[in-house]
């Protein structure tokens, strides 16, 4: 017998969906067969949460062809990435599977590597929902999906080398999901009339990197050394923060945010560090160097401060700009070493923060996953406080 599969949903013979029945057509059937674990049913589809004290899961051994295209296609299929199996939705592992001569067979079989305290468990261990003499399982519960994570918006740049491109690093995705968001980009070429419904949509917003705002915003003339913003993006975010700051939605800036948002405010910045009289002078700018680091000293008491839990951060840093006249509302929360600011707030907002560094770079770091969090969990508490009670209950029950 070559590798063999312990299936027990769409992938058992008669059950595939219309996309992967030629993958199934291929699969031996064995014979039936259980694994101890419970079963979750998930919507569409059940889940496996392997437990070696638990009942029995039902399903099938299947043996496969040795293809390893056909495995492609079966991990693309349950979301299974197997360079970053704590990312996927199943991962695929080894599990021993009984068959009905009480013979144990070494199979692959794919777990549920979500959220399952609030999914219904399957009591009977069988999941057959598409075959009229086997109808579908009640579960013990109304269906619940797992805690829907806060929608974040990510602002987006323009891609250089494409102007009719967007641009979006991938690192702020990536430490929204870490902390516990969904990230959504936002097209900056769209409609201005359209970001009501862009904020209806989200419950917090990222004000990510980027180039200059223009100085005219804040009464100056551009200095030679600055990169123009795309005035599209720079037309877009400014109408978009001024929403989200009437609906009061949480929102988290990094570099250009933070300018950005000391900017809306009516604050000035500094155009051109490099020029700036400044005692003990640091290279803010990267220079080609992505090891360049400084540390922040975090003022006591402030939000960041306590995410954080020390009085100081180490940083990297890329930026040529910086906040000079802190805008209506804000404090700063951080500097440098050389007095440039790193962070301000209003604390008066639900939570409008922003730092000049790039945590979303070093996010794998819980000291700069913080700011992402204190976002997300913000963002949390604002789309709870607009759930009608009744919906919380009843998604609670």
């Amino acid at each position: 017998m070559g590798e063999t599969l312990f299936a027990y949903g769409t992938l058992q013979p008669g059950l595939a969906p219309t996309a992967m029945r030629d993958v199934v057509e291929r699969f031996r059937p064995v014979g039936r067969a259980t694994v101890r674990g419970k079963l979750y049913h998930l919507g569409a589809y059940p889940g496996l949460v392997l437990e070696p004290d638990a009942g029995l899961v039902h399903g099938q051994v299947l043996e496969m062809p040795d293809d390893p295209l056909l495995w492609r296609r079966l991990d693309s299929y349950e979301g299974f990435a197997p360079d970053a199996p704590e990312r996927s939705l199943f991962r695929r592992v080894r599990c021993s599977a009984r068959r009905a001569d009480g013979t144990e067979v070494q199979c692959w079989t794919y777990v549920y590597n979500g959220d399952v305290r609030r999914a219904a468990t399957i009591p009977s261990g069988a999941w057959y929902p598409d075959r009229a003499t086997d109808p579908a399982p009640q579960p013990e519960a109304p269906l619940a999906s797992s805690p829907r994570r806060p929608v974040i918006g990510l602002t987006m740049s323009s891609f250089e080398r494409s102007p009719d491109r967007y641009d979006l690093a991938m690192d702020y995705a990536t430490a929204v999901e870490r902390a516990g968001g969904l990230p959504w980009p936002l097209p900056f070429r769209s409609d201005l009339s359209l970001i009501p419904e862009f904020v209806d949509r989200l419950d917090g917003i990222l004000f990510t990197g980027g180039d200059d705002l223009d100085p005219a915003l804040y009464g100056e003339k551009r200095h030679p050394g600055s990169e123009p913003i795309h005035p599209d993006r720079q037309r877009f975010e400014l109408a978009l923060i001024a929403e989200v700051e009437r609906r009061q939605t949480p929102a988290l800036g990094v570099c250009l945010g933070c300018q950005l948002m000391n900017v809306y405010r009516g604050g000035s910045l500094i155009q051109f560090l490099p020029d700036q009289q400044r005692d003990s002078k640091l290279e803010h700018r990267k220079l080609e160097d992505n090891s360049r680091r400084h540390v922040v000293k975090l003022e006591p008491g402030t939000r960041l401060a306590q995410a954080v839990a020390r009085p100081e951060i180490t940083v990297n840093t890329r930026h040529k700009q910086a906040v000079a006249r802190p805008g209506r509302g804000l404090r700063v929360i951080a500097q440098a070493p050389d007095g440039v600011v790193e962070a301000i707030e209003d604390p008066s907002l639900p939570f409008f923060m922003a730092v000049q560094w790039h945590p979303e770079n070093l996010s794998d770091q819980p000291e700069h996953l913080a700011p992402f969090k204190l976002l997300v969990e913000s963002a949390r508490r604002a789309a709870s406080a607009r759930t009608p009670q009744s919906q919380r209950v009843s998604a609670d029950q």
